[in-house]
């Protein structure tokens, strides 16, 4: 009995310390997404924003349900063990919203990608700063122009009030050797000029990103599942050796 006990105790401590592991890493994945796409995000449904966020919480309360997991463990003591188990939970159901969330948004990103391109593009063009920002940051990042391509631009009334009707935002160009920095323009006859919209490519990508952490995020699942399992287990070893004093 006292073997098996050691061997469910060395599996707890042993998962536990995946389990830091784990939370280390979404909290690395929710922070990579927030700054690497953060303004991709940023013109899409407020749902996709939270996402990283809340990749970061849960990776923050994994990492130290980790460190609690090995305490109760190592001192046997039931009742740390207790509310570990029940604060897994906890996070394992905070994980599958996550993962509902994700898969409801997944079939809408077009849709809402599209909708907040063009709201950015018309702050873009009508010179709000923040709009200017994003869509020049989206544009360099993505090597993308507009929505749908250059002509987002180009047969825009209120961009050609203040343009040609040959120019585009400079965020378009590759080549920072043709870009006129008064205007913060370029030539749409330049040979570097990104001719693919960002409409497509904003979707693959959010698309692409966001079935990497669902994927990710239901292995971490799995892997959780056997923590609550373990951490029970034990809880009902203890209890049926005697209570252990921390």
């Amino acid at each position: 009995m006292g073997c098996k006990k050691n061997i469910i105790k060395l599996l707890l401590v042993v998962f536990n310390v995946i389990a830091v592991i784990i939370g280390l890493a979404l909290l690395g994945i929710g922070a990579y997404s927030k700054y690497e796409y953060g303004d991709v995000l940023a013109i899409t449904d407020s749902a996709f924003t939270s996402i990283p966020a809340m990749l970061m919480i849960i990776g923050v309360l994994v990492f130290i349900l980790g460190f609690l997991g090995c305490f109760g463990s190592f001192r046997e003591n039931r009742v740390v063990l207790i509310v570990y188990t029940i604060l897994l939970v906890l996070v394992l159901m905070g994980e599958v919203v996550a993962i509902i969330i994700s898969m409801i948004y997944k079939g809408k990103i077009e849709e809402s990608v599209e909708d907040g391109l063009e709201l950015k593009v018309e702050g873009y063009v009508t010179g709000i700063a923040d709009d200017i920002e994003i869509m020049d940051k989206i544009q360099d990042t993505l090597q993308c122009c507009g929505i749908h391509g250059p002509e987002t631009y180009t047969n825009n009334t209120e961009w050609l009030k203040n343009h040609s009707n040959v120019t585009v935002p400079a965020s378009c160009c590759g080549s920072v050797t043709e870009r006129d920095p008064i205007r913060r323009t370029c030539k749409t006859s330049n040979d570097l000029l990104y001719t693919e919209g960002c409409l497509d490519l904003t979707t693959h990508t959010l698309k692409d990103n966001t079935g990497l952490i669902i994927g990710i995020t239901m292995g971490f699942i799995v892997i959780q599942i056997i923590g609550v399992c373990l951490g029970c287990v034990f809880c009902q070893r203890i209890a049926r050796d005697g209570y252990k004093e921390v």
